[in-house]
Protein backbone atom coordinates (compact mmCIF):
# COMPACT_ATOMS: atom_id res chain seq x y z
CA UNK A 1 0.00 0.00 0.00
CA UNK A 2 2.83 2.39 0.95
CA UNK A 3 4.71 1.54 -2.28
CA UNK A 4 1.52 2.09 -4.29
CA UNK A 5 0.97 5.52 -2.73
CA UNK A 6 4.60 6.45 -3.44
CA UNK A 7 4.14 5.53 -7.10
CA UNK A 8 0.93 7.59 -7.23
CA UNK A 9 2.80 10.56 -5.73
CA UNK A 10 5.55 10.31 -8.37
CA UNK A 11 2.90 10.23 -11.13
CA UNK A 12 1.13 13.24 -9.61
CA UNK A 13 4.40 15.21 -9.44
CA UNK A 14 5.00 14.44 -13.12
CA UNK A 15 1.44 15.55 -13.81
CA UNK A 16 2.09 18.79 -11.92
CA UNK A 17 4.95 19.65 -14.28
CA UNK A 18 2.86 18.65 -17.31
CA UNK A 19 -0.16 20.62 -16.18
CA UNK A 20 1.91 23.72 -15.43
CA UNK A 21 2.99 23.85 -19.07
CA UNK A 22 -0.65 24.25 -20.09
CA UNK A 23 -1.52 26.93 -17.53
CA UNK A 24 -1.99 30.42 -18.88
CA UNK A 25 -2.57 32.09 -15.55
CA UNK A 26 -0.45 31.89 -12.40
CA UNK A 27 -2.99 33.49 -10.04
CA UNK A 28 -4.49 30.74 -7.91
CA UNK A 29 -6.56 32.80 -5.46
CA UNK A 30 -9.96 31.34 -4.78
CA UNK A 31 -12.44 32.83 -7.27
CA UNK A 32 -15.22 34.91 -5.77
CA UNK A 33 -17.66 34.48 -8.67
CA UNK A 34 -18.30 31.64 -11.08
CA UNK A 35 -21.35 32.93 -12.93
CA UNK A 36 -19.50 33.61 -16.20
CA UNK A 37 -17.43 30.44 -16.30
CA UNK A 38 -20.40 28.25 -15.37
CA UNK A 39 -22.82 29.72 -17.90
CA UNK A 40 -24.00 26.87 -20.15
CA UNK A 41 -23.41 29.15 -23.14
CA UNK A 42 -19.77 29.69 -22.20
CA UNK A 43 -17.79 27.16 -24.22
CA UNK A 44 -14.66 27.28 -22.10
CA UNK A 45 -15.96 24.36 -20.03
CA UNK A 46 -13.88 21.32 -20.96
CA UNK A 47 -14.61 17.63 -20.85
CA UNK A 48 -12.67 16.68 -17.75
CA UNK A 49 -10.89 13.74 -19.32
CA UNK A 50 -9.74 16.00 -22.17
CA UNK A 51 -8.79 18.88 -19.90
CA UNK A 52 -6.61 16.76 -17.64
CA UNK A 53 -4.41 15.91 -20.58
CA UNK A 54 -4.26 19.39 -22.07
CA UNK A 55 -6.62 18.88 -25.00
CA UNK A 56 -8.55 21.77 -26.48
CA UNK A 57 -12.10 22.34 -25.37
CA UNK A 58 -14.77 21.08 -27.70
CA UNK A 59 -18.26 22.46 -28.26
CA UNK A 60 -20.26 21.03 -25.33
CA UNK A 61 -23.37 19.03 -26.07
CA UNK A 62 -26.61 20.14 -24.48
CA UNK A 63 -27.76 18.06 -21.52
CA UNK A 64 -30.08 18.43 -18.53
CA UNK A 65 -27.01 18.68 -16.27
CA UNK A 66 -26.15 22.12 -17.68
CA UNK A 67 -29.36 23.81 -16.55
CA UNK A 68 -28.46 24.59 -12.92
CA UNK A 69 -29.07 28.20 -11.90
CA UNK A 70 -25.48 29.38 -11.40
CA UNK A 71 -26.61 32.74 -10.01
CA UNK A 72 -27.52 30.99 -6.75
CA UNK A 73 -24.44 29.82 -4.87
CA UNK A 74 -23.60 28.48 -1.42
CA UNK A 75 -20.19 27.66 -0.02
CA UNK A 76 -20.28 24.08 1.20
CA UNK A 77 -16.86 24.08 2.86
CA UNK A 78 -13.28 25.25 2.58
CA UNK A 79 -10.03 23.64 3.70
CA UNK A 80 -7.09 26.00 4.38
CA UNK A 81 -3.64 24.84 3.28
CA UNK A 82 -0.03 25.78 3.95
CA UNK A 83 1.04 24.83 0.45
CA UNK A 84 -0.54 23.38 -2.67
CA UNK A 85 0.53 22.12 -6.09
CA UNK A 86 -2.58 23.11 -8.07
CA UNK A 87 -1.73 21.39 -11.34
CA UNK A 88 -0.98 18.00 -9.80
CA UNK A 89 -3.86 18.27 -7.33
CA UNK A 90 -6.29 19.15 -10.13
CA UNK A 91 -5.07 16.09 -12.00
CA UNK A 92 -5.50 13.79 -8.97
CA UNK A 93 -8.93 15.10 -7.98
CA UNK A 94 -10.02 15.16 -11.62
CA UNK A 95 -9.26 11.46 -12.01
CA UNK A 96 -11.13 10.81 -8.77
CA UNK A 97 -14.21 12.71 -9.99
CA UNK A 98 -14.17 10.84 -13.29
CA UNK A 99 -14.30 7.62 -11.30
CA UNK A 100 -17.37 8.88 -9.41
CA UNK A 101 -19.47 9.91 -12.41
CA UNK A 102 -21.50 6.68 -12.32
CA UNK A 103 -22.25 6.86 -8.58
CA UNK A 104 -24.78 5.58 -7.61
CA UNK A 105 -25.62 4.54 -11.18
CA UNK A 106 -24.57 5.26 -14.75
CA UNK A 107 -24.81 8.89 -15.83
CA UNK A 108 -25.56 10.28 -12.37
CA UNK A 109 -22.85 12.94 -12.61
CA UNK A 110 -20.92 14.80 -15.27
CA UNK A 111 -17.42 15.99 -14.41
CA UNK A 112 -16.05 19.06 -16.19
CA UNK A 113 -12.97 21.24 -15.98
CA UNK A 114 -14.08 24.88 -15.86
CA UNK A 115 -10.54 26.30 -15.65
CA UNK A 116 -6.99 25.37 -14.65
CA UNK A 117 -8.01 25.55 -10.99
CA UNK A 118 -11.73 24.71 -10.99
CA UNK A 119 -13.45 21.34 -11.37
CA UNK A 120 -17.23 21.04 -11.73
CA UNK A 121 -19.53 18.14 -10.91
CA UNK A 122 -23.03 18.42 -12.39
CA UNK A 123 -25.96 16.25 -11.34
CA UNK A 124 -28.18 14.55 -13.90
CA UNK A 125 -31.46 16.18 -12.80
CA UNK A 126 -30.09 19.65 -13.62
CA UNK A 127 -31.14 21.10 -10.26
CA UNK A 128 -27.65 21.91 -9.01
CA UNK A 129 -23.90 21.31 -9.29
CA UNK A 130 -20.82 21.82 -7.16
CA UNK A 131 -17.38 23.18 -7.94
CA UNK A 132 -14.00 22.46 -6.39
CA UNK A 133 -11.71 25.51 -6.53
CA UNK A 134 -7.97 25.19 -5.88
CA UNK A 135 -6.21 28.32 -4.63
CA UNK A 136 -3.04 29.35 -2.83
CA UNK A 137 -5.00 29.66 0.40
CA UNK A 138 -6.95 26.42 0.21
CA UNK A 139 -9.56 24.19 -1.38
CA UNK A 140 -13.09 25.55 -1.61
CA UNK A 141 -16.29 23.70 -2.55
CA UNK A 142 -19.35 25.70 -3.63
CA UNK A 143 -22.83 24.61 -4.68
CA UNK A 144 -24.75 26.31 -7.49
CA UNK A 145 -28.45 26.08 -8.27
CA UNK A 146 -31.54 25.00 -6.34
CA UNK A 147 -30.73 21.45 -5.27
CA UNK A 148 -33.33 18.72 -5.27
CA UNK A 149 -33.47 16.17 -2.44
CA UNK A 150 -31.86 13.47 -4.64
CA UNK A 151 -29.06 15.92 -5.45
CA UNK A 152 -28.37 16.68 -1.78
CA UNK A 153 -28.29 13.00 -0.87
CA UNK A 154 -25.85 12.14 -3.65
CA UNK A 155 -23.72 15.28 -3.21
CA UNK A 156 -22.96 14.16 0.34
CA UNK A 157 -21.80 10.75 -0.90
CA UNK A 158 -19.49 12.32 -3.49
CA UNK A 159 -18.04 14.92 -1.11
CA UNK A 160 -17.24 12.33 1.56
CA UNK A 161 -15.29 10.48 -1.12
CA UNK A 162 -13.52 13.68 -2.20
CA UNK A 163 -12.52 14.31 1.43
CA UNK A 164 -11.14 10.77 1.61
CA UNK A 165 -9.01 11.48 -1.45
CA UNK A 166 -7.76 14.82 -0.11
CA UNK A 167 -6.85 13.15 3.20
CA UNK A 168 -5.00 10.40 1.36
CA UNK A 169 -3.00 12.88 -0.72
CA UNK A 170 -2.20 15.05 2.31
CA UNK A 171 -1.46 12.46 4.97
CA UNK A 172 -1.15 8.86 3.85
CA UNK A 173 1.79 6.88 2.54
CA UNK A 174 5.55 7.13 2.91
CA UNK A 175 5.94 10.40 1.00
CA UNK A 176 8.26 13.28 1.82
CA UNK A 177 6.30 16.34 2.95
CA UNK A 178 7.77 18.58 0.26
CA UNK A 179 6.66 16.12 -2.42
CA UNK A 180 3.00 16.06 -1.38
CA UNK A 181 0.41 17.80 -3.53
CA UNK A 182 -0.86 19.74 -0.53
CA UNK A 183 -0.01 20.46 3.09
CA UNK A 184 -2.91 21.21 5.40
CA UNK A 185 -2.86 24.24 7.66
CA UNK A 186 -4.80 22.32 10.31
CA UNK A 187 -4.49 18.52 10.52
CA UNK A 188 -8.03 18.29 11.89
CA UNK A 189 -9.61 20.39 9.15
CA UNK A 190 -10.81 17.47 7.03
CA UNK A 191 -12.69 15.84 9.89
CA UNK A 192 -14.10 19.21 10.93
CA UNK A 193 -15.43 19.70 7.42
CA UNK A 194 -16.73 16.14 7.29
CA UNK A 195 -18.80 16.77 10.44
CA UNK A 196 -20.74 19.49 8.59
CA UNK A 197 -21.91 17.05 5.90
CA UNK A 198 -24.82 14.61 6.25
CA UNK A 199 -23.54 11.41 7.82
CA UNK A 200 -22.06 8.86 5.48
CA UNK A 201 -23.96 5.58 5.18
CA UNK A 202 -22.39 2.81 7.25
Amino acid sequence: MMVSLSIICVVMLMAEKLCDSFQTSRNHKLPSCRSNSLNPNNHRDISLAAGLFGKKAEEPSSSPSSTADVSTSTQVFSIPVQSIKPGGLRFALGLHLIGLQNTPDKGSWQANQASDTVLDMRFRDGSAMFSISLGDEGISVSRYGQPSLPYLLQESVILHSVLDEINSLANEGDIEEENRLLKLLDLDSIEEVRSTLPARKA
